[in-house]
């Protein structure tokens, strides 16, 4: 039997489903930028960003998803963050890294039946290669790193921190921050959302 909940997910995206991921994308890239803004002031803690932001971003994630469960939703998101990310300054690898992960996190989300875990496994995915992109450009851009980051009104000392971060066991951890932040988020949103879910598997 098929359900309007069930139409609904295998449906074409229709205008108004455009206008909630415009601003559910927004959101997701605010939620995101805050915590690089205060995390952002220590560049120890700079690249734990991710990790941290994605606990409530997975909570806007899940719920982009349970009010529209339909194909292209992660990707069309994923590029609105990585434009609105280009738009404000962010070195290009890291919006190539979001790209990326919406690309991946759609596959994840859309092989066989949908699902609250493969609709967490795609955010993880997204918020991994946001991390990866953001940090390969340490290793893009070489020498010229930190002067890339002084042309962007931080210091050299800054700079220089955070590529000091890369070779420190920090990294790891902030790595896998990057994959358990996600989880947990996403969990989250699954919990307060947990109606929205049960209509959609309906």
């Amino acid at each position: 039997m098929v359900t309007a909940a069930s139409a609904q997910g295998s449906g074409k995206l229709v205008g108004k489903d455009y206008i909630f991921i415009a601003i559910f994308g927004l959101l997701l890239f605010i939620v995101f930028f805050a915590f690089a803004m205060v995390l952002g002031m220590n560049a120890n803690t700079f690249w734990f960003t991710h990790a941290l932001g994605a606990i409530p971003a997975g909570i806007v994630w899940m719920y982009l998803l349970a009010r529209v469960p339909k194909k292209g939703t992660i990707v069309i998101t994923s590029v609105i963050v990585a434009l609105v990310g280009l738009l404000l300054g962010m070195f290009w690898a890291g919006p190539a890294g979001i790209v990326v992960g919406g690309i991946i996190g759609e596959l994840i989300a859309n092989t066989g039946k949908r699902s609250i875990a493969k609709n967490i496994a795609a955010f993880a995915v997204f918020t991994l290669c946001f991390w990866l992109g953001q940090e390969s450009m340490i290793f893009l851009a070489g020498s010229s790193y930190v002067d890339m980051v002084v042309a962007s009104g931080m210091t050299a000392e800054y700079g220089q921190t955070l590529v000091s971060f890369m070779q420190s066991p920090l990294i790891v951890i902030a790595g896998i921050g990057s994959v358990v932040g996600p989880i947990i988020g996403g969990f989250l949103g699954a919990k307060v959302f947990k109606k929205h879910f049960e209509k959609i598997a309906a």
